[in-house]
């Protein structure tokens, strides 16, 4: 008997899809070759190169792509400050948790002239160096100029701030003995606060130009200034003082000094004043 042969039900596959089908399979396998499996020391594959070898610069580093040389880009003038998340002021400046957020607002606005510059403007019209510290003197505040101080200071003017340093003993011009009377009398204009904060940030400058002190605004900010300010204030005192100026409270709390550490010799030695 002859039996007639039933169409299959499977639907055939033409040329044109298979082909179609394997290009799509080999491309979702390529995700998967920069996956090794296992630890290695191996380089990663690098599929844009471009990418993840891009030019990059060191703070404080040379480059001739800008036209005064500097990797350190400064602030654009009449660039205004913004925070980057809201903070009602009025709602919360009496709280302990937004001293903080305080400082890095007052900060930004420096909106007082004789805490961020260190001068006041007189009544015709001229600036003058503060006298005295416009902001709150404390023990941290002195434990932060120290801190500062033997970090940025110290090289040049010594641990007891007579200019007796190491790098000051073979610099070509002493540097300032700030122990020295011309900086303790603010009726001079070397004596007053505001002077001592501005030279700290902006450094000493010859009338002809030539720059005998660097600045050090590029790593201490006002409060900072303030901070070295109040500390050579210590030294100082301590420099023109004795044993029987302190109160009796105060020599209970040092003790008693040995005869080597209260000896002129001991306090005009680096470090005698720390």
């Amino acid at each position: 008997m002859t039996t007639t042969p039933t169409p299959s039900t499977k639907p055939s596959t033409s040329p044109g899809k298979s082909l179609g089908l394997a290009l799509l399979a080999a491309l979702s396998a390529i995700p998967l070759a920069g996956c090794r499996g296992e630890r290695t020391d191996a380089s990663p594959r690098q599929f844009f190169p471009d990418m993840d070898k891009q030019q990059r610069w060191d703070p404080q580093e040379a480059s001739d792509f800008f036209a005064d040389g500097r990797v350190a880009r400064p602030t654009p003038e009449h660039a205004v400050a913004f925070a980057s998340a809201e903070f009602d002021v009025a709602a919360h400046a009496d709280k302990a948790w937004a001293e903080g957020y305080m400082a890095e607002r007052a900060a930004m606005l420096k909106d007082n002239d004789a805490v961020y510059t260190g001068k006041v403007v007189e009544s015709d019209g001229f600036e003058s160096y503060l006298d005295a510290i416009p902001v709150t003197v404390s023990r941290e505040m002195i434990e932060r100029g120290q801190h500062q101080y033997n970090i940025y200071c110290v090289a040049c003017h010594g641990f007891a701030g007579d200019g007796a340093g190491m790098v000051g003993k073979k610099w070509s011009y002493p540097p300032a003995n700030l122990t020295g009377e011309v900086y303790r009398d603010r009726t001079n204009r070397q004596g007053k606060d505001g002077y001592l904060f501005e030279t700290i940030l902006n450094g000493v400058w010859a009338p002809d130009g030539t720059n005998k002190m660097p600045g050090y605004k590029h790593a201490l900010n006002e409060m900072d200034a303030w901070a070295v300010v109040a500390y050579l204030r210590t030294l100082q005192k301590a420099r023109g003082s004795s044993w029987e100026d302190l109160t009796p409270d105060q020599q209970a709390k040092l003790g008693r000094p040995t005869p080597a550490s209260a000896s002129p010799e001991a306090g005009a030695t680096e470090g005698g004043n720390s």
